[in-house]
């Protein structure tokens, strides 16, 4: 059906529009206008002037779409392409899926160039090999990288293989139950993880012998030492095992880590058990200053009272 269609390939379809071209074998074009369908079973599904022109290719609709890789596939939008053996272009608009299995979901001037790159969404966004970029000017061009940008408006590129780079200048929040209120925060312009410690968050109080405390912490063995993986020229870490200090502080625990709250309240405590040992020190010594006054004023009244007779 349709008007100015043409239709040469074996067991080819145009199903109406105008203008549409479908000439390689099982090809097809649904309708639309100015569609080529022009390799082995490719499809145009329908819209204005796409191209799918390497078998099996196939285009939604939208309008000048380009599926130009074996088994590719544009999904609709405008001006996108999908260059590379089954690609992939959800819509959007001037996309581009150039790498082998790569995705670009939609959004505007994505790239996915890299093999099994995904770009979700968004704009301005590129993803090289087997790397992930999302938001505004996500860059993730090293290799396995994963880059999702907040929408500041400036370029944030990946810094090496393998990496998880995020900007996200609202601050970050990390929750780890189901009813959002434990985790970790990190605050606009802040440096440094945050851990929820409300009093209102918090049960069974109980009193610490924090002497007790510093005793405990004094038997610890701190060393220096690397980890396993990694070479013997890295510059040594200081500290204690896990084994020890759990041992002392929280038997019964996970023995093969210590986390930063366990660790800061330790210290925290020790530092107050020292506190108390040096102010009963500084008692007992003035105690004993007081007391040898009283014997120096006592010894210079006899010597003056002596002197007198």
């Amino acid at each position: 059906g349709g008007y100015g269609n043409t239709c040469s390939g074996t067991e080819a379809t145009v199903g109406g529009g105008s203008f549409n071209s479908c000439s390689g074998i099982y090809a097809t074009v649904g309708g639309g206008h100015n569609n080529f369908s022009s390799s082995t079973a490719t499809t145009v599904a329908g819209g204005l002037q796409n191209v799918a022109n390497i078998f099996y290719a196939t285009v939604g609709g939208g309008t000048e779409n380009s599926s130009i890789g074996s088994h590719a596939t544009i999904g609709g939008g405008y001006q996108n392409t999908s260059g590379n053996e089954s690609s992939t272009v959800g819509g959007g608009r001037y996309n581009m899926s150039s790498g082998l299995y790569s995705t670009v979901g939609g959004g505007y001037t994505n790239t996915s160039s890299g093999q099994y790159a995904t770009v979700p969404g968004g704009y301005g966004n590129i993803a090289g090999d087997y790397s992930f970029a999302a938001g505004l000017y996500a860059k993730a061009t090293n290799q396995g990288s994963f880059v999702w940008s907040d929408a500041t408006g400036a370029d944030l590129f990946s810094t090496n293989n393998q990496s998880w780079t995020a900007r996200a200048s609202g601050g970050v929040r990390f929750f780890s139950n189901a009813g959002a209120t434990a985790g970790v925060f990190l605050a606009p312009n802040g440096t440094s993880w945050a851990a929820i410690s409300d009093r209102n968050a918090k049960k069974n109080f109980q009193p610490v012998d924090v002497q007790a405390v510093l005793e405990k912490l004094a038997q610890v063995p701190v060393t220096q030492w690397n980890y396993q993986w990694e070479s013997d020229t890295e510059v040594p870490h200081l500290g204690p095992m896990a084994q020890d200090f759990k041992g002392a502080f929280y038997p019964g625990r996970d023995d093969k880590s210590i986390t930063t709250q366990e660790i800061d309240g330790v210290a925290l405590a020790a530092i107050q058990g020292l506190n108390q040992k040096l102010e009963q020190r500084l008692e007992q010594k003035e105690a004993e200053i007081t007391e040898l006054k009283a014997r120096l004023e006592t010894l210079e009244r006899l010597m003056r009272n002596g002197g007198a007779k």
